[in-house]
C-alpha cells in the first residue's frame, strides 16, 4: 500500500506542476504583451468563443473570479478595447464585445496565440491531444467529486 500511495504522491506532484507550468506559460505570453492575465484572457474568450460572452459567463467558463474580471473589462472599456451591450432578457447580464481597437489588439497579441496553440496540438498528434483532453477532463472530474465530499 505505501508503494501506491508513494506513485500517487509523485504523480499528483507531475500534474500539479505541469498545470502551474501551463498557466506560467499564458502569463509570460500576457505579460509579453503588456496585459493582465485577466485582459489576455478576455480577449481569448471573445476571439475564440461563438457564443454571446457576458462577465458572468466568460468568469464561469474561464475559471476567473468574478471581481478580477469585471476588473479586467472595466480597464479595458476605459481604454476603448470593448463594450458592455444590454443581452437579451432581463437576467442576462451585458454582453462584452471586441469594439475595433479591442479586435486590432487581439489581431496582435491572442491570435498569434492560438497560431502556436495550434502548431503545438498538430505537432503533438491530434489524437494525442484529443486522448489528453478526455483524460484531463476525467481526471478534473473525479477531483471534483472528491472535493465535493471534503466541502461539505
Amino acid at each position: 500500500m505505501q508503494e501506491k500511495q508513494r506513485q500517487v504522491y509523485d504523480l499528483l506532484e507531475i500534474t500539479n506542476r505541469q498545470f502551474n507550468e501551463c498557466n506560467a506559460l499564458y502569463h509570460a505570453v500576457a505579460q509579453r504583451y503588456g496585459l493582465s492575465d485577466a485582459a489576455f484572457w478576455v480577449l481569448y474568450a471573445l476571439r475564440t468563443t461563438h457564443e454571446p460572452q457576458t462577465q458572468n459567463r466568460m468568469a464561469a467558463e474561464w475559471g476567473q473570479p468574478k471581481q478580477t474580471l469585471n476588473s479586467a473589462v472595466a480597464a479595458m472599456v476605459k481604454k476603448g478595447l470593448v463594450e458592455l451591450c444590454p443581452g437579451n432578457g432581463a437576467h442576462s447580464g451585458k454582453i462584452v464585445t471586441l469594439t475595433d481597437e479591442g479586435r486590432a489588439l487581439a489581431a496582435r497579441t491572442v491570435e498569434p496565440v492560438i497560431a502556436a496553440e495550434q502548431q503545438a496540438m498538430t505537432r503533438q498528434g491530434l489524437a494525442e491531444v484529443e486522448q489528453n483532453c478526455r483524460l484531463t477532463q476525467r481526471y478534473l472530474d473525479c477531483l471534483r467529486q472528491e472535493f465535493e465530499k471534503i466541502a461539505r
